[in-house]
């Protein structure tokens, strides 16, 4: 649904920061055939009761450039009206409502509304604007700010000037695919080059007036850390390196704790995870801790945690569902293609209508709710996992100590491993991050990417990964997770 907010002074040329010089970033080439009829922005002459005078009506003058993936409309840097900022929010809620899949999951799963969070953000560049201090940078750390609570849901992000660096000069291992690549030209266009182009040169341009944004008010400071704080800190020890191993009693409980997935783990770090394999071998317990895993590739956590300790073939079903908006249906199939970003999942291309997917499958555990916005799905899953040959699997019981702070590939670990009976879990429940391969969007003003999964993948009973895999034994009060379960095994509750 298309919701304006209209503010009553709407300036001819963008309010500007000395700070941000945003006026002084100029194209490295002139574009031609230049336009200044903004109104062609609203229907219905949304602008009519604001403006008293004919000749009052606002015009910015812009540039229409055809790219390989569309028409773009260009603004020269400075030159943005309070009006074109509250557009790009607009449209950028417009286009999740009709794209992400995962919207509805980060508020029932993680208490997060968007539209909320939409409202908050208008506040502060209206407040912004008023206060004569509204410029680029302040609306980019503005958004960052108030959307802090949905960044990795459904890998959900607002690129920064240094992601957007990441992104187009050394893209993750497991997101090089079609798909990616045609995320990474949208990146080179007109349109996004006219923001990210000249803040990349000096990516603290960006980023003190980001820290200056942060400090400015309690309200705004409050709000992006409040109730993630304790989040963000996280509660797990970090250790040096990013395995960490330790005999907890002698003869009989072993502890290993890997911290993240996103990459393959250097030579010594495996040497001595197989090494302390083969010292616990006869234990009676083994405890993998993954709290605060952020993820990075399942098959890096398979092959370190899965495979040696796996007796027998197992297999796991899943589901993939989808809107069929413009940012998804412009991949065509190749949404489908097997990598690392699908977690490996093996997605058929014969997907049909929601209708036809119900008829066929009960799902026990499935939010309806959510799947008034999903069109089509696919039964989908992981094939068979083989036991790694040559290696001798843990005989004792293995624990799997989780939190909400475990997304991506540790949260999908959680989840094979919960679907497989590999192991009990005790701690909280997993995070999210897990819709699969990503697709990338432009707010038609600023030109600011933003970026999320494009699928809602469930287990076979419905409920969606994203949601977070629920453990065996949540923490007791006054213990974390590693205390709970040396509680239990004391007990002998398992």
């Amino acid at each position: 649904m298309k919701r304006m907010y209209i503010v009553l002074i709407i300036a001819v040329i963008g309010l500007l920061l000395t700070a941000c010089n945003d006026q002084n970033l100029e194209p490295t080439e002139p574009y031609p055939e230049i336009h200044t009829n903004l109104t062609e922005n609203y229907e219905d002459n949304e602008l009519e009761p604001y403006i008293t005078d004919p000749t009052d009506t606002p015009t910015t003058p812009y540039t229409l450039v055809e790219t390989d993936e569309g028409i773009q409309r260009i603004f020269p840097p400075g030159t943005l009206t309070i009006e074109h900022f509250l557009e790009d929010i607009d449209s950028m809620m417009y286009i999740l409502e009709n794209n992400f899949a995962l919207l509805d999951v980060a508020y029932w799963a993680w208490d997060v509304e968007a539209w909320a969070l939409a409202d908050n953000v208008r506040a502060d560049v209206i407040a912004a604007y008023e206060a004569g201090i509204l410029c680029e940078n302040r609306y980019l750390a503005l958004l960052r700010i108030n959307f802090f609570p949905l960044l990795g849901t459904g890998h959900f992000d607002i690129f920064t000037p240094g992601r957007y660096q990441s992104m187009v000069t050394n893209p993750y291992g497991g997101y090089r695919s079609l798909v990616t690549a045609e995320n990474i030209r949208l990146l080179e266009t007109p349109l996004a080059l006219r923001f990210y182009e000249h803040r990349v040169r000096d990516l603290n341009y960006f980023g003190d007036v980001h820290i200056e944004v942060l400090n400015e008010t309690e309200a705004v400071y409050n709000r992006f850390f409040g109730t993630h704080l304790e989040w963000m800190r996280g509660r797990v020890p970090r250790h040096d390196g990013n395995v960490y191993t330790k005999v907890i009693e002698d003869g009989r409980i072993g502890y290993i704790s890997v911290q993240s997935f996103a990459g393959n783990l250097h030579a010594d770090e495996h040497t001595r995870v197989i090494e302390f394999y083969r010292e616990i071998r006869d234990f009676e317990h083994l405890i993998i801790d993954l709290r605060g895993n952020q993820g990075g590739s399942i098959s890096y956590a398979l092959s370190t945690l899965f495979h040696p300790h796996l007796s027998e073939m197992v297999e796991v079903n899943s589901f993939h569902f989808f809107i069929d908006g413009p940012y998804i249906r412009k991949h065509g199939e190749n949404i489908f293609a097997r990598t690392s970003s699908n977690g490996n999942l093996i997605i058929p291309v014969d997907y049909r209508p929601l209708s036809e997917i119900f008829e066929e499958y009960y799902f026990s555990d499935k939010r309806i709710q959510d799947f008034d916005r999903l069109d089509y799905g696919i039964a989908s899953g992981t094939g068979r996992i083989h036991p790694r040959s040559g290696e001798d699997a843990f005989a004792g019981k293995i624990w799997l100590l989780t939190d909400n702070r475990m997304m991506s590939a540790a949260t999908q670990f959680a989840w094979i491993s919960m679907e497989t009976g590999f192991a009990t879990h005790v701690g909280e429940t997993t995070g999210g991050g897990l819709g699969g391969l990503r697709t990338l969007a432009l707010l038609p003003n600023t030109g600011i990417a933003i970026y999320f999964d494009v699928f809602y993948i469930t287990d076979e009973r419905g409920r969606p990964l994203e949601a977070g895999t629920i453990p065996h034994h949540f923490n007791r009060e006054g213990m974390d997770a590693l205390e709970t379960v040396l509680a239990l095994i004391a007990e002998g509750e398992y």
